[in-house]
């Protein structure tokens, strides 16, 4: 189910949030955390009911582990370890089942010469995100830094929390398990309630006016035209990075404003990372949870910045490369983490020469770098990228004509110019949702900004439009 469509809006998260409530004036935990186990279920398995099997055996077996390591934790941490290693393994092999056996066996062909056939297997939806989250709460368990002693009914919740289940964020059990227990959870919070519809509706916004639209511009210069001018290349790629922007950002901020309306706070993911001064500050803000896991569970496990330069800059380099592997099968996806990962490093090797670069410069660098970089991300194939990378260094030839190839039907080149200057202006320069949402204040301009937003959106819901995390 689509946070972006009529029954979820309509129908499925009236009826979800009403009996939530009503069951919470009973005070009754267990059922109440029952229901929305019940409900994120069905959200989940309204895309394909096959998942749903996938997303429990993954539950059962690492709540599994987590009882074995509670059992024996006073054995000693080799036992445990075993435990640990077995459930690493068990989401790990999943992971690579389900999202990189097809890789493998493409790259196991061009390489050996064989002739393996794909299995060609559907990639379960938010794998990535509750295999991860997973895997978090079984390393710090390992670690005495989390409780294993835990009902499997709080267990399951914290894996299938509808509003994070399918593109995150990556939550930690320990910001959110104790809030579910909480009696001020069950009660109806009309500030709550507000600031979270607030929020919600501006995601949704976000998704279907701006992402949707910019995303058919994307599409056209990236998969339909064979070669592109200058100012088409250009184009096409600053479509594409305000598509990613606003289609994930909306996405971050429905999911915390839908958790808002059940009292529970979500951990921010997404803060305005265009604005970023440099590509260490962008991966501050940009998927804030995804930078977070890679920084507890395997940079510094790795040995983050202890073993001298060399060995910092080659611990950034690996992280960034699985982060790029995380993302999608494909060495684009690698090289797009790779390409992050070197500018990361070469921002560390820059800050420690003692160079400087004003906020404004810092700014447009890092901007025009992640631009570039997103184009490796998006193209399908390597001649999909370097057809839009040759556009993008070819001679400019100010030809209005090659915009409107890319944005029609509908759009006129200066319509559409204009469209992308104030996107680029609000990415910039504008107060992020989440600010605005921490500032909330019930008052008429709110309920009326809160009104446009769904009535424009709930208009626009014409088509089915997957967010683009869901791909990961």
């Amino acid at each position: 189910m689509l946070f972006n469509s009529y029954v979820f809006v309509l129908l499925f998260l009236p009826l979800v949030l009403g009996g939530f409530f009503l069951i919470g004036r009973l005070n009754k935990h267990m059922l109440a955390h029952l229901w929305l186990v019940v409900a994120s279920i069905l959200f989940y398995g309204w895309f394909n009911f096959s998942y749903v099997w996938i997303l429990l055996f993954s539950a059962l077996s690492n709540y599994g582990c987590l009882m074995l390591m509670r059992t024996f934790r006073n054995s000693g941490r080799g036992l445990r370890g075993l435990f640990l290693a077995a459930g690493l393994l068990l989401n790990l092999g999943l992971l690579g089942y389900y999202k990189y056996s097809d890789f493998l066996i493409d790259n196991a062909d061009r390489l050996l010469g064989t002739s393996f056939a794909p299995l060609h297997l559907l990639l379960p939806l938010g794998i990535s995100f509750f295999t991860f989250q997973q895997i978090a709460y079984l390393v710090d368990v390992y670690r005495g830094q989390g409780e294993a002693d835990i009902p499997f009914l709080e267990y399951i919740l914290f894996v299938t929390f509808f509003p994070q289940l399918v593109a995150g964020p990556i939550v930690h059990h320990g910001e959110m398990m104790p809030q579910f227990t909480h009696d001020e959870t069950l009660r109806p919070n009309a500030n709550n309630l507000a600031s979270g519809l607030y929020l919600f509706s501006i995601g949704l916004a976000k998704k279907v006016i701006i992402a949707d639209q910019v995303a058919v511009w994307a599409t056209r210069g990236f998969d339909q035209i064979p070669e592109l001018t200058f100012f088409q290349a250009w184009f096409t790629a600053l479509a594409y990075t305000f598509q990613i922007y606003f289609d994930f950002s909306g996405y971050c901020d429905m999911a915390m404003g839908l958790a808002k309306m059940f009292n529970i706070n979500l951990p921010v993911n997404f803060d305005s990372p265009y604005q970023a001064v440099n590509i260490r500050d962008f991966w501050h803000k940009w998927h804030m949870t995804l930078g977070r896991f890679l920084a507890h569970y395997v940079y510094f496990p790795l040995g983050g910045s202890k073993g001298g330069a060399l060995r910092t800059c080659l611990n950034l380099e690996v992280t960034f490369l699985i982060s790029g592997l995380w993302h999608g099968a494909g060495w684009t996806f690698i090289c797009w983490g790779g390409l992050h990962g070197i500018a990361l490093v070469t921002h560390r090797v820059w800050s420690a020469c003692g160079f400087r670069m004003s906020p404004m410069a810092g700014r447009l660098v890092t901007f025009l770098f992640v631009v570039v970089s997103w184009v490796v991300f998006r193209a399908q194939t390597w001649a999909g990228a370097l057809k839009v990378w040759r556009g993008m260094v070819s001679w400019p030839d100010f030809d209005g004509q090659a915009i409107s190839a890319i944005v029609k039907p509908g759009f006129s080149a200066g319509e559409s110019l204009f469209i992308m200057t104030a996107l680029l202006a609000g990415c910039l320069l504008c107060r992020n949702a989440v600010d605005r949402f921490h500032r909330f204040r019930p008052t008429r301009w709110a309920w009326s900004e809160t009104a446009a937003f769904l009535i424009v959106s709930i208009l626009l819901m014409s088509r089915i439009s997957p967010f683009i995390y869901f791909n990961f």
